[in-house]
């Protein structure tokens, strides 16, 4: 997986077909990194491009001669160092008049981390960084952004495909709710990741949005910084990040279904977990039961539904009320839906509930 983040900058490139341990390979003007995580990435040091990126040997990089670097390139001059805790990190930094471009390295990760310094505001094209990925190795992005086959209708942004109109623009999620979004193919995915301060040198509000994904010759992902699609505040200059570009491999499932038959009163409150002896994972639903699983390792796992109840803030009841099997299968969604088995009796103005487990007093005129 590729991933940016700016805990540390790194630069380490290398074969993975001959160089197998965590490190950096100068060979011209090539930093090859190999980051013992399955992951070889290489980044060129006079441009500060990416131009390749194997994972488990598979090219996930555009296979057209085009490369991966923020916006249309930035002429770029790089160094790298290696350090760290046992020299588990390398940084690349890469480094312009106005701008400086970090890669992060990090021992067993496959992922890149990033992050990027603005003294002015980006100069060539809008200010994003673009990952230019093979469609080949990785075919599916968002549909509404597919423009394969498709006819333009407006500009060189909108296509008619097969009496759809389809864009970039399509893509684009509100910042609120755009952490994570990725590509993916046989046995490889590329994620694009924003954490909780990717944004903050970023323009507009919580409310902006902007491109994430094209599908034309080549699979572009994206991660804006700063455009004038929809402009609505000054420009603000400083880091921006981290932001990662993760390739995570898909020897991993998930479980996506619904919960269902619990109170209405515990909408906001309803968990699934999963658990066997190698791993546990857990998530909440939605106010009307849906819910995504983490990705997991494969095998099969007891599946529990919970709620959480606090009250008057005296006291809090953890209680499981559903439970099943699922079996999780390495590069695949499992739907699996789940029932609550919990019943309310009244008796003498206490209220009881009961499971499978037994019976359980939760309080005086509880509902």
């Amino acid at each position: 997986m590729l991933r940016f983040f700016l805990s540390v900058v790194a630069a380490l490139s290398c074969w993975i077909a001959s160089v197998a341990a965590f490190g950096l390979v100068v060979s011209g003007n090539s930093f090859i990194v190999t980051t013992d995580g399955g992951l070889v990435f290489t980044v060129e040091s006079t441009s500060g491009d990416i131009t390749s990126m194997k994972f488990n040997g598979i090219e996930t990089q555009s296979n057209n001669g085009k490369r991966s670097q923020i916006s249309s390139g930035i002429g770029a001059s790089c160094s790298w160092v290696q350090g760290g805790n046992e020299d588990n990190y390398i940084i690349i930094t890469c480094t312009t008049s106005t701008l400086t471009q970090y890669y992060v390295a990090r021992r067993n990760d496959p992922a890149i981390h990033m992050g990027t310094f603005t003294t002015v505001e980006f100069t060539v094209g809008e200010f994003c960084f673009i990952a230019r990925l093979s469609t080949a190795t990785l075919p599916n992005g968002f549909p509404v952004s597919n423009i394969v086959g498709g006819t333009a209708i407006e500009g060189t942004d909108v296509y008619l495909v097969s009496g759809q109109t389809r864009t970039k623009f399509y893509s684009s999620r509100q910042f609120l709710d755009d952490q994570v979004h990725g590509v993916t193919g046989s046995n490889v995915a590329a994620w694009m990741i924003i954490p909780g301060t990717g944004y903050e040198s970023s323009s507009g509000d919580m409310f902006m949005r902007d491109i994430n994904n094209q599908n034309s010759d080549d699979q572009e992902l994206y991660f804006y910084m700063n455009s004038g699609h929809t402009q609505t505040e000054a420009f603000r200059q400083g880091f921006h990040g981290p932001y990662v570009l993760c390739l995570p491999p898909t020897a991993r499932g998930r479980v996506i279904g619904k919960a269902s038959n619990f109170r209405a009163a515990f909408s906001t409150l309803i968990s699934i977990g999963w658990s066997n002896s190698a791993a546990e994972y857990w998530v909440r639903t939605d106010t009307s039961g849906n819910y995504v699983s983490p990705f997991m390792k494969p095998g099969t796992h007891t599946m529990t539904t919970m709620f959480a109840d606090v009250s008057d803030l005296m006291y809090e009841v953890e209680l499981a009320v559903g439970s099943t099997t699922v079996t999780v299968s390495a590069g695949g969604a499992t739907t699996a839906n789940i029932a609550s088995s919990l019943k309310v009796r009244v008796a003498c103005g206490l209220s009881i509930l009961s499971t499978a487990d037994g019976i359980t007093p939760l309080g005086a005129n509880s509902t």
